[in-house]
């Protein structure tokens, strides 16, 4: 069994400053001593902001108890940051992700996932699940599942990606091709980019990267501070909507090594069920690994 990944909600962060010399560390051995405004870690201003964010509401008490246990909250509004442009941000995630581990499987084995997730467009109660898909699974490669893909085939398909994020836009547009014909270019490379992220459960580290250096090229692409449905700090990465009702998609990362921990789906309007600025969809990634056997966990 070779363990990911493990995010788990009952663990809290560690203190924002303790988080800061980690990251330079993976930054300066990636890139050098090279600085950078946005460098200074965004966490830190956060800090200085905080008094001047209101929560329109709190995440209700994480309850836990047994194993499996676990109950999410039930996520409303959370406090948010503006953060801008996430052009630095994500160029300096790359360079995070490139100095980190990569992840192998091999065929034969699965791949493990627990995620949770929060819905006020329905009754049903938060909670978490638990899935098993397999590493090599012929019948979601080669198009046989239209645009979704085994773990394999998108490993094959960042190991194949060139270094010119032009080049990894277009190949990411053909990977996860366009079902809307309303989606503009700009969309729908960003749609397919985030689905790679939020796909890649096995990985060369220097390949993903090449990921967040395309996304960073996508014009109005911005990052927000967050928080997710487990109470945990996030960066959210969302494409800017001129239309003030327009509802908002969120990829979000994880704070301290920019790997994908969930999404989120903001109201821009508010309806029958919720306000504006609630956080609707919102799913979080509790775990995840690579194991031997279907049922198997890290």
């Amino acid at each position: 069994m070779t363990a990911v990944r493990e995010l788990r909600a009952d663990t809290p962060l560690p203190p924002r400053g303790r988080l800061v010399p980690g990251r330079e560390a993976l930054l300066e051995a990636a890139r050098g001593r090279r600085s950078r405004g946005l460098r200074t870690d965004w966490r830190l201003a956060a800090v200085g902001a905080a008094a001047a964010i209101t929560l329109a509401a709190v995440l209700g008490a994480q309850v836990l108890g047994a194993e499996g246990s676990e109950t999410l909250p039930g996520a409303r509004s959370t406090y948010f940051l503006e953060l801008g442009s996430a052009k630095d941000l994500l160029t300096d995630a790359a360079d995070v992700v490139a100095a980190g581990p990569s992840v192998t499987a091999r065929d034969g084995q699965w791949i493990y996932v627990k995620s949770g997730e929060v819905n006020l467009t329905d009754d049903s109660r938060p909670g978490t699940s638990e899935t098993w898909m397999k590493y090599a699974d012929p019948s979601m490669e080669d198009g046989k599942a239209g645009d979704d893909h085994s773990p394999r085939e998108e490993y094959a398909f960042l190991k194949a990606l060139p270094d010119d994020p032009k080049k990894v836009r277009a190949k990411a547009r053909a990977f996860f091709y366009a079902t809307d014909k309303s989606e503009t270019r700009t969309e729908h490379e960003y749609r397919a980019l985030t689905a790679v992220l939020s796909r890649a459960y096995a990985y060369d580290a220097e390949d993903l990267a090449k990921v967040y250096r395309a996304l960073a090229t996508i014009p109005g692409v911005r990052a927000a501070q967050v928080q997710d449905a487990a109470g945990r700090d996030a960066i959210a990465v969302y494409l800017r909507n001129e239309d003030p009702t327009a509802n908002r998609d969120e990829l979000l990362l994880d704070p301290g090594t920019y790997l994908y921990s969930g999404h989120r789906w903001v109201a821009r309007s508010a309806g029958e069920q919720w306000k504006k600025g609630d956080a609707v969809i919102s799913g979080v990634r509790l775990a995840m690994a690579v194991v031997d056997k279907k049922d198997e966990r890290p």
